[in-house]
């Protein structure tokens, strides 16, 4: 490899709308990505629901998820449209089953006015029914412009489109060592027996799970650390039995805690707020419904767990466990209606609830980006830009 201009780390969905970005205004890019295709099958950008996020959750703690969310939900449907990638506007019913959950809805209509998400209201038990006539709900919130992707067609995309102009994709390639220098750096990768260095002005850290290794390797001071989070799923086919048919919308839960050994949190709202802020909790959106391309499959995601590294898939939940998860909003599916299905893996950064974007404070020509995790994917043009 020659010498290059800028070097992205990464070629996820990320890195590769970094690189389609880029490349309409740059020459000399390198896009490095260990493995031998885009996504990796291992990646976050491979293994995720495929949800299009509105950007109705991220409070103030979160601005930069909240901006990113809410102006690259607009820039992924109108890129998908333009270049013929499958995605879809299906809305979403944030479902409360009583009065005790119908407290955590009004902070989340407020979230979204803040955030300026388009459109979103509160709507009646009745009305929501109407919409999704098996659900058991006795208020929801309303949230039109969430919709689901192919975020591998997507991201193939993006590579393809920043290919084509100009970006130099090196599939195989581990980096293995980076040296700042004067004038940038010198990066050195390896595949399988065969290592080799280049230099390069600028780097872009977009790296996903591994993007605090690559941060050491340049600032061995860099404060950042991935802790791996597990999302284990399942499916249904809802053409097995016609009485749990969906129309085709995300189906959601109230917001619900954690506990740090994964129990969940029982709480009036102000608790469940007071908890969240002292860090005592990690705020979930709760186990969902989504739909699929495929018109017969719905996917019921994701059931948070532990991995014992980043690699692990493993399978740990069992189905009736989703049951207990889903049954109080959709009432009608059975444990054995439903089966296992793919684990994605989420890179969750150590005492940070926003994602960090940012230049090495020793070395400002890296750009670090770490703990993309959701709404990574949504946010993925927006962050490019």
């Amino acid at each position: 490899m020659s010498d290059a201009h800028i070097t992205i780390i990464g070629g996820g969905v990320i890195g590769c709308a970094i690189a389609y970005e880029l490349s309409e205004r740059y020459d000399g890019i390198y896009l490095i990505e260990k493995n031998e295709r885009i996504p990796s099958d291992k990646s976050q950008s491979a293994r995720n629901s495929g949800v299009v996020h509105a950007g109705i959750y991220y409070d103030s703690e979160e601005p930069l998820k909240a901006r990113f969310c809410v102006e690259g939900n607009r820039l992924l449907y109108d890129f998908c449209e333009e270049h013929h990638v499958s995605c879809k506007r299906t809305g979403k019913l944030i479902v409360a089953t009583n009065r005790h959950e119908e407290e955590y809805l009004d902070p989340l209509l407020e979230t979204s006015l803040h955030n300026s998400v388009p459109d979103v209201r509160m709507i009646s038990g009745r009305e929501a029914i109407a919409m999704e006539p098996n659900i058991n709900t006795t208020s929801a919130l309303y949230v039109p412009t969430t919709g689901i992707i192919d975020s591998v067609q997507y991201t193939r995309k993006l590579s393809q489109l920043a290919e084509t102009q100009g970006v130099m994709f090196v599939y195989g390639h581990e980096v293995v060592g980076i040296e700042p220098k004067t004038d940038g750096f010198a990066i050195s990768t390896r595949r399988r027996d065969y290592e080799e260095s280049f230099d390069t002005k600028i780097i872009i850290n977009a790296a996903g799970l591994y993007s605090d290794v690559v941060a050491l390797m340049i600032n061995q001071h860099s404060p950042y650390r991935i802790r791996p989070l597990r999302g284990e799923g399942a499916k249904f086919y809802h053409t097995k039995r016609p009485e749990i048919t969906m129309s085709g919308m995300n189906v959601y839960p109230v917001p619900c805690g954690i506990w740090p050994d994964g129990t969940r949190v029982y709480a009036e709202y102000k608790e469940f707020q007071r908890l969240l802020e002292e860090g005592e909790i990690k705020r979930t959106v709760g186990v969902h419904l989504t739909p699929t391309f495929d018109p017969r499959t719905i996917i019921i995601i994701p059931f948070t767990t532990k991995p014992e590294n980043k690699e692990d898939f493993r399978q740990t939940v069992p189905r009736e466990r989703y049951l207990e998860r889903i049954i109080n909003f959709f009432p009608n599916i059975t444990a054995e209606d439903i089966e296992l299905d793919q684990v994605g893996i989420q890179a969750y950064l150590d005492g940070y609830r926003d994602f960090v974007i940012e230049r090495d404070q020793i070395y400002p020509n890296c750009i670090n980006l770490i703990g993309i995790n959701s709404p990574g994917l949504t946010s993925s043009l927006a962050i490019a830009r």
